[in-house]
């Protein structure tokens, strides 16, 4: 006799959960993304055994399958409410914003290339952490140490020899009226819980149209190519917008860890 009842599913821990977690956070992603997620962290070594694991979970309805969305020819995985619940059981950050089930299916190709990005930082091995939309509109929404924006994702890298440097991730697929880039320079200007910002722009025109929006922007923003920083990520051109200095954002991480060693430094000397 089985062990389940009928109609049940018994989720794994190192697999399973893993698996979901990243569905949920990733809010659309494609089988071959998923498998790579879950090979670069141990999760899986198999394409195969995935591809029956995503069955498995769709079979028992806490992952949808998509055939058809704006701009993707590949079948994607969102997760259900039913998974939802699961994991806010378990403790992930949710507050009803940035995953499959509040985001529109509109929104799945910038989902698949936010994956993209997320996929080439995480091969350099010195990705320390990757904080999703899911959790950023979350501490937003019920801490009070929020960010100035619901950001795409924040990153926390690490270079040899260094101290970790955050910067918050904005992957620019579509350009907004004038006013919404007033509005959002306003509230960066207003950030206190990262290094710089980071945006990625799909074309040049979009750019060229950032680079001229935050010009006059207080906080440190810098401008690359979403294209380049995929292929090439740390070695990848960007520009500091307020300086108008252009650099790899390599050099720009190293730039921003002497400053707070320099500010460590006054602060030590003050003590």
């Amino acid at each position: 006799m089985s062990r389940y009842e009928k109609g049940t599913i018994q989720l794994t821990e190192t697999r399973d959960y893993p698996l979901l977690r990243q569905i949920f956070q990733s809010a659309y992603a494609t089988r071959a993304q998923l498998f790579e997620f879950m090979l670069l962290r141990g999760h899986e070594h198999s394409a195969n055994a995935l591809k029956h694991r995503l069955a498995r979970l769709v079979k028992n309805g806490l992952v949808s399958r998509i055939t058809s969305a704006p701009g993707v020819h590949e079948s994607l995985y969102a997760i259900t409410e039913p998974a939802v619940d699961i994991l806010a059981i378990r403790g992930e950050p949710y507050a009803g914003r940035g995953c499959g089930v509040d985001r529109p299916l509109g929104t799945a190709r910038h989902a698949v290339e936010l994956n993209r990005l997320h996929l080439a930082f995480l091969r350099t091995g010195r990705l320390c952490e990757w904080v999703p939309e899911t959790e950023i509109c979350s501490r937003n929404i019920l801490t009070a140490c929020a960010f100035a924006k619901d950001y795409d994702a924040v990153l926390n890298v690490a270079s040899p020899g260094e101290q970790p440097v955050t910067f918050a991730l904005e992957y620019e697929c579509s350009r907004k009226a004038d006013g919404q880039y007033q509005e959002i320079a306003i509230d960066l200007n207003r950030e206190q819980y990262v290094d710089f910002i980071l945006y990625a722009a799909t074309t040049a025109d979009l750019y060229a149209k950032l680079v001229a929006t935050f010009r006059h922007c207080r906080q440190a923003v810098a401008v690359c190519l979403a294209g380049d920083l995929q292929r090439r990520v740390f070695e990848a051109g960007v520009v500091l917008v307020s300086e108008q200095w252009r650099m790899t954002l390599q050099q720009l991480i190293e730039l921003r860890c002497a400053g707070k060693r320099g500010r460590s430094a006054l602060t030590a000397a003050h003590a």
